[in-house]
């Protein structure tokens, strides 16, 4: 536990914020499970996760190819998640 002073001051600060900019204060205090996830998932994370679930349906379906494409498609997606492109 914080001392009192600086529990008053982080308060401060926090009233301070809500002041200036009230939507990062939401935006800051939003601790919901889908608002977690959507700032972690990038489009290449959505890809691989598209392409993970349409690896395991051609599974199911029997599709060989599919699975290989698609298992192909999210491994590289995953593989990849850090690379960046660089315009020189």
């Amino acid at each position: 536990m914080l001392p009192r002073d600086e529990r008053r001051r982080l308060k401060e600060i926090e009233n301070q914020l809500m002041g200036e900019d009230p939507k990062l204060a939401r935006r800051l205090t939003d601790t919901s499970l889908l608002t977690r996830v959507r700032a972690h998932m990038s489009p290449r994370m959505l890809l691989a996760l598209v392409a993970i679930i349409l690896a395991v349906l051609c599974l199911f379906l029997g599709e060989g190819w599919g699975v290989l494409a698609a298992g192909s498609l999210a491994a590289a997606a995953l593989v990849s998640r850090h690379w960046q492109i660089r315009f020189d």
